[in-house]
């Protein structure tokens, strides 16, 4: 079988991505030999704009061209043409709009581009080449994002144009958005499979799938495991064993209790509220290094470097590199005391070594998606409002140290059952293997 596989994450600078896609890629790879993945489809290629010029626009740009062309070079009438009016011109047409479609009433008019060669050619030989499409959706279904857009539109020329089975993964949906929401109501109920990996997307779309054909599951994420604590201990305690150029770990001590910071999907982006986080987290890292442990800060993103770069270099304190490998990250998160942050992968690799969560608000409702899933009764505290919130992260962080290790292994278990809930984000393909068995 020929696996077309969409949104591969591995591309993108950020821990949560590189890890749920190789935990997705191994599920696949256990089924059956013969699955194979024989197309890939990156994230940032989803993410980043793809202009066009239609084909009726194209004639009549080569015939301009040519008549330019016939004047000698550097002529003061030719390039008067080309400067003014050409050039001008021809920018303006090619940057009319993105090669994708912005609402499910575009869809069958940008198929048919498809079909005709206009747009999309590398998605298009994949989507005929292959024997299935498979669709991380993981965090992208959400306002009128582009690799939102993107995956829905493939789902839709899969099984309306070119007759595929597909299968969307791994996913939260935010459908508040009422364009999104459309999209997502006439195309899931197309899709042989489609998997929620949190409860709040699963309620929120019941509308929208068929009840064949959907199911609550969770990430892939939670497959992971970190090493004990003992062994990890003896390795972590060598000075600067996680400093990564620029960023330094020193003075991070893993035989005592301490506790991991990260950042939140919500902050430094223009589609969210403006907010400058610096100040908050300075405030939240010294009362929680006063009154109740060590702190560790952890970038898994970017913005997260940009966010704690400065506070380790003012307060002196460890920071975990992006660039740090996944398992690494694992047993660095898996081994706190707590974790504290708005990011949904991140907590999810804390939670497999029964870490606590202390969640902040996201781009989405996915942390407080992840808190439901966990059977936790903690609130998610307002990201952007880290002052206020900084005395509750304080009386949080003391209570998950009273629980100690009852509440280690209650967290513990609750990820290995939803380890083992992941798994069905590749049940269509056991699907598979089991019918050609019989």
């Amino acid at each position: 079988m020929k696996i077309f596989f969409v949104n591969d994450t591995s591309d993108c600078p950020n821990w949560g991505c590189r890890a749920t896609t190789a935990a997705l890629k191994r599920m696949l790879s256990l089924h059956n030999p013969s699955y194979e993945i024989t197309h890939t489809l990156y994230l940032k290629r989803m993410s980043a704009t793809d202009r066009y010029i239609e084909k009726r626009y194209k004639k009549i740009e080569k015939l301009t061209s040519s008549v330019v062309g016939t004047f000698p070079a550097g002529k003061s009438l030719a390039n008067y043409v080309n400067s003014r009016w050409v050039a001008p011109h021809w920018k303006k047409i090619a940057n009319v709009r993105d090669a994708m479609p912005t609402s499910f009433a575009e869809f069958p008019s940008f198929a048919s581009k498809v079909l005709a060669g206009e747009v999309m050619q590398p998605e298009r030989a994949a989507l005929e080449a292959c024997d299935l499409v498979f669709i991380n959706g993981e965090g992208s279904i959400y306002d009128r994002q582009r690799k939102g857009r993107m995956m829905l539109f493939i789902a839709y020329l899969a099984k309306v144009h070119f007759n595929k089975p597909c299968v969307l993964a791994n996913h939260t949906a935010d459908v508040h958005d009422p364009v999104m929401a459309e999209m997502v109501a006439q195309v899931y109920p197309l899709l042989d499979d489609v998997i929620f990996r949190e409860p709040l997307s699963a309620e929120a779309c019941q509308a929208f799938v068929r009840e064949d054909n959907s199911v609550l599951a969770a990430d892939a994420a939670f497959t992971y495991r970190p090493i004990d604590r003992a062994t990890f201990s003896a390795l972590a305690a060598r000075d600067s064993y996680f400093s990564i150029h620029p960023d330094s770990a020193s003075g991070f001590d893993p035989s005592r209790p301490y506790i991991c910071i990260g950042g939140s999907s919500i902050y430094l982006r223009g589609d969210r509220p403006a907010y400058d986080p610096i100040p908050g987290f300075k405030v939240l890292c010294e009362k929680l290094q006063n009154y109740v442990a060590p702190v560790v800060l952890t970038a898994p993103d970017p913005k997260d470097e940009l966010i704690f770069r400065p506070i380790a270099k003012a307060l002196g304190l460890p920071l975990i590199s992006l660039t740090t490998p996944t398992q690494q990250a694992v047993d660095i998160l898996g081994n706190a005391s707590v974790y504290v942050s708005g990011r949904w992968h991140p907590s999810i690799l804390a939670l497999t070594g029964g870490t606590p969560i202390i969640t902040f608000t996201a781009n989405t409702y996915k942390t407080q998606a992840l808190v439901q899933q966990m059977g936790l009764e903690t609130p998610t505290l307002d990201a952007l409002n880290l002052h206020e919130i900084a005395s509750d992260v304080v009386d949080l962080a003391k209570h998950y140290l009273e629980q100690g290790e009852p509440l280690r292994q209650q967290l513990r278990d609750r990820a290995e059952e939803l380890s083992k809930l992941a798994q069905k984000n590749v049940r269509y393909l056991e699907s598979l293997t089991t019918s050609t068995a019989a």
